[in-house]
C-alpha cells in the first residue's frame, strides 16, 4: 500500500478532471483487453455524494461511468440514464468517507484490508451518532447458501452468468493490480489530497478513526460527510441489476 505519488498528473478526488480521467481509464481498460463487446449490455458508475462545493464546480453531483452497449464501450463524467438502465455495478458513497481510501494503491490482500477497516469506519460512526440506531440484524435462515459466483458472490448464479461483474470485465480492470496497476490503483496514482480532510485521523487503509478525532474534528467531519444515515448503512458498492427496457 502506498499514496498515489510520482509524476503522474494528478486532481482532487471528485474534481470534474478526476471524473473525466475515472471514465476515460475504465474505456481504456476495457478496449485493451480485446474483449467481443457484442457478448456485453454491462455499465459500471459512481457517485460521491456531499462532495465539497468549490470540487463540483456548478455540476449537480460528482460522478462517472462506462458500460458496453451496441458492441461499443463509451465512458466519461457523469452518469447518463442509458448507463444506469443496465446491468452492473454501482458505487455511490460519501465523499468524506472514502476520498482518502481511494488514492491508496494495492492489492488483493489491500481489498480484504480496506473493507474491514471500512466497516470499522461505519461502527464507528453509528456509536458517535445517537440518532441513528444500531441496524438490526435479520434472523438467521435456517440454511445458509454458500456463494457460487467469485465475482458478486451470489448464491443464485455461477460466475459464467454473471451479470454484475461478467466474465471478462473483472480481468480487464484489474490487469497487474498486484504491482500498480489495475482500474482503481490507476486512478490513486493520480489523485492529490484535499483540504477538507487536512489533519483528521485515518486509518492504515484510508478510512477516517472516528474514535481518535478530537471533538472540534468530529463537528467539522460530520458536516462534511453530510447524511449520516446512508454514511453508516454501507456497503457502498452494490451490484445493479436493471435491465434495459
Amino acid at each position: 500500500m502506498r499514496a498515489g505519488h510520482g509524476d503522474e498528473e494528478r486532481w482532487e478526488f471528485g474534481s470534474a478532471e478526476f471524473c473525466q480521467f475515472a471514465g476515460e481509464l475504465g474505456v481504456k481498460l476495457i478496449s485493451k483487453a480485446n474483449l467481443d463487446l457484442s457478448k456485453y449490455e454491462w455499465g459500471f458508475s459512481a457517485t460521491y455524494t456531499h462532495t465539497p462545493d468549490r470540487l463540483l464546480a456548478g455540476r449537480v453531483e460528482a460522478s462517472w461511468h462506462f458500460m458496453i452497449s451496441g458492441g461499443k464501450v463509451s465512458g466519461g463524467a457523469g452518469v447518463p440514464d442509458e448507463c444506469r438502465a443496465l446491468p452492473g455495478f454501482q458505487l455511490v458513497a460519501p465523499w468524506a468517507a472514502i476520498a482518502h481510501a481511494s488514492s491508496l494503491v494495492y492489492g488483493k490482500e489491500g481489498v480484504r484490508k480496506r473493507i474491514a477497516d471500512e466497516a470499522v469506519f461505519r461502527a464507528e460512526l453509528a456509536e458517535l451518532d445517537a440518532s441513528v440506531k444500531e441496524p438490526q440484524k435479520p434472523p438467521e435462515a435456517a440454511e445458509k447458501k454458500a456463494p457460487r459466483c467469485v465475482a458478486c458472490k451470489s448464491p443464485d448464479h455461477e460466475y459464467t452468468d454473471c451479470r454484475v461483474w461478467p466474465p471478462g470485465i473483472g480481468e480487464a480492470l484489474s490487469v497487474d493490480a498486484e504491482h500498480g496497476g489495475g482500474l482503481h490503483n490507476i486512478e490513486a496514482k493520480h489523485i492529490k489530497p484535499s483540504a477538507e480532510l487536512a489533519g483528521l485521523p485515518m486509518s492504515k487503509w484510508g478510512f477516517p478513526l472516528v474514535s481518535k478525532m478530537t471533538d472540534e474534528q468530529k463537528v467539522r467531519f460530520l458536516k462534511l460527510l453530510g447524511d449520516i444515515p446512508a454514511a453508516i448503512a454501507g456497503p457502498y458498492g452494490q451490484p445493479r441489476l436493471a435491465v434495459r427496457s
